[in-house]
């Protein structure tokens, strides 16, 4: 339990969570009436080691990105998530993407006249309008966000209750993979168990037929047998690495059936298994214990990829 304790202290969780996948789609919508208002927001989600949020709103809108931010944490450990918030009026005119467009032609011609007043070529592409665009964006009428945070909570939180099912659905499906793959892994552990208790005896017995091969007979019970057998017993001892294999696929099973993010903890505990199948392998010489070490070794590579997506 030593590994729990350890994590107890680095990793935290402030509320109760089913398992979770980091990746998600969420939207949610909502209406300010009384500003004739309609707000839509959509909330993408992938694997990140912290939490970093971004969010797209219109550029009046200051501050509304620490608010949302401040509403993520309810629902996310970590991850990076993209908020994208868009504001029409209830006849069509979106907030935030439209510009005047007199104003747009009159600066286009003042750049060019400007180019041609110092010999240069004025050629306008798609990215110069758009950053033109956005640089007159019409945002008249458009009232502070605090004054529709109400409608504006109701539309975010609604995604974030779309986005959570998905990642929550998605995270079953994880849990259910993760649970083969580390039965997989247990029942490598017992094949290797079974292979290292017969180690000793084929040694000796492949011991005893060389010498006989070489004219050299010794009895069992010769001292110089005995030193062997006993160097290479100590030399192939792999007991405490099978125990401690059993615990980590203990442990394993218990964070996939945890109420808490216990994604970290599982990508610890994934490189304790992987230091485990190294140090198996390389004190035994025996192939059925190679062969399981490497299908170990690949089935747990396959669990890293998968832990990495798992809040």
């Amino acid at each position: 339990m030593a590994l729990k304790k350890e994590f107890a202290d680095s990793v935290k969780s402030e509320q109760l969570l089913d398992m979770k996948s980091m990746t998600g789609y969420g939207s949610g919508s909502s209406q300010a009436a009384k500003e004739n208002l309609q707000i839509e927001v959509e909330i993408t989600s992938v694997n990140r080691k912290t939490l970093d949020a971004f969010v797209s709103a219109p550029r009046e809108w200051s501050g509304l990105d620490q608010k949302c931010t401040e509403w993520l944490k309810s629902s996310f450990q970590r991850g990076r998530v993209n908020v994208h918030i868009k504001v029409t009026s209830t006849e069509g005119v979106q907030y935030g993407l439209t510009w005047d467009a007199q104003a747009m032609d009159e600066t286009l011609e003042r750049l060019k006249a400007f180019a041609e007043s110092r010999g240069l070529t004025f050629t306008p592409d798609a990215a110069v309008l758009v950053d033109l665009a956005k640089s007159l964006k019409d945002s008249s009428g458009l009232p502070d966000w605090t004054d529709i945070q109400e409608a504006l909570q109701a539309a975010f939180n609604q995604a974030l209750s779309d986005i959570d099912s998905m990642r929550a659905s998605e995270g079953e499906a994880l849990k259910q993979d993760l649970l083969e793959r580390i039965d997989l892994l247990d029942q490598l552990r017992s094949q290797i168990e079974t292979h290292a208790a017969e180690a000793v005896s084929k040694h000796r017995d492949a011991l005893l037929d060389r010498l006989k091969q070489l004219d050299l007979e010794l009895d069992i019970n010769d001292e110089r047998v005995l030193k062997e057998l006993a160097i290479f017993a100590d030399r192939s001892d792999v007991s405490e690495e099978i125990t401690r294999l059993s615990s980590h696929f203990e442990q394993f099973r218990e964070f996939l059936n945890s109420d808490e993010a216990t994604g970290r903890k599982m990508d610890f505990l994934c490189q304790e298994i992987h230091r485990e199948f190294n140090t198996t392998g390389s004190k035994s010489s025996q192939i059925e214990i190679t062969r399981a070490v490497i299908e170990g070794k690949n089935t747990l590579e396959r669990i890293r990829e998968q832990v990495q997506n798992v809040e």
